[in-house]
């Protein structure tokens, strides 16, 4: 079973417990092969402590800012496709040749990439957006102005979908900013320390349940009462992350410290989607 789903809270509600002398402490203490870890396991529960507040906030700005990014790629690909249909369907239903021929011009000025714009990166749709005034003439650009839609005036869709793509270069660079640059909290503990003290946290009760298992004295009533909390909220947390709504944590490599996750986007690699 992996912990990588598993939220900080989770954590320290589990290991909370071996601690608590009115709870599982004598219990674990009175395990030879569980002992010797007590202080390892304090030693892990702080850290989780220690960094919650940290790691809680950075996944919290982090999960608006790509809402907010997604949101307004919605908009620029909805307002693109719109535009670039639209100017399709009246060269379809004129019988002007040459008003059809102005359409299909301005439509290619707009988008010369056609419908491929909306699948193109973040950065390339910011500087296609940079770019479309130059690509306008003067009959480009009256025409733009006197086509209507329910909207308004074509030339206000335009807008929308060239205001939501250099928006998305702004909230990019917050975003880049979030994961490079984030001050230590009052504890000094940085977004790698909070990987960290996750990753030891797993360590830790791989340890545990390793030793369990080896220990003789560990009956089906102590093991259950020591992992059974574990395994119930390791097997929620394990649903919930099928569901992408679980909060990542990464399980680490057998030997040697674990590199920070990443999880694909538009652009580029997300350092708090394991964070």
């Amino acid at each position: 079973m992996g912990y990588r789903n598993l939220s900080p809270q989770a954590m320290v509600n589990i290991s909370g417990p071996w601690l608590d002398p009115e709870q599982d402490r004598k219990v674990f203490t009175s395990l030879p092969l569980l002992a010797p870890l007590l202080p390892s396991v304090e030693e892990a529960h702080g850290r989780i402590l220690t960094t919650q507040r940290l790691g809680t906030s950075l996944q919290q700005q982090a999960k608006a800012l790509m809402e907010k990014v997604l949101a307004l790629d919605a908009t620029h690909d909805r307002k693109l496709r719109g535009a670039y249909n639209y100017l399709g369907a009246l060269a379809e239903m004129t019988d002007d040749p040459e008003f059809a021929a102005a359409l299909l011009d301005l439509r290619d000025r707009l988008a010369p990439a056609g419908l491929k714009a909306v699948a193109r990166s973040y950065g390339d749709q910011a500087g296609d957006a940079k770019l479309l005034p130059s690509r306008l003439n003067d009959a480009s650009e009256k025409l733009l102005k006197k086509l209507k839609t329910p909207e308004g005036p074509l030339s206000q869709v335009v807008d929308a979908w060239v205001a939501a793509a250099l928006e998305i270069e702004k909230v990019e660079a917050q975003r880049e900013q979030l994961a490079l640059n984030t001050p230590a909290n009052t504890d000094g503990a940085t977004p790698r320390e909070v990987l960290n003290a996750r990753n030891g946290w797993i360590r830790v009760v791989r340890a545990i349940e390793t030793n369990l298992a080896l220990e003789k004295a560990a009956t089906g009533e102590i093991t259950e009462r020591l992992l059974g909390r574990l395994r119930r909220e390791s097997a929620r947390a394990d649903r919930r992350g099928r569901k992408g709504g679980a909060e990542g944590a990464v399980e680490p490599a057998p030997a040697g410290d674990t590199a920070p996750p990443t999880a694909g986007g538009d652009d580029d690699d997300d350092p708090f989607d394991g964070a």
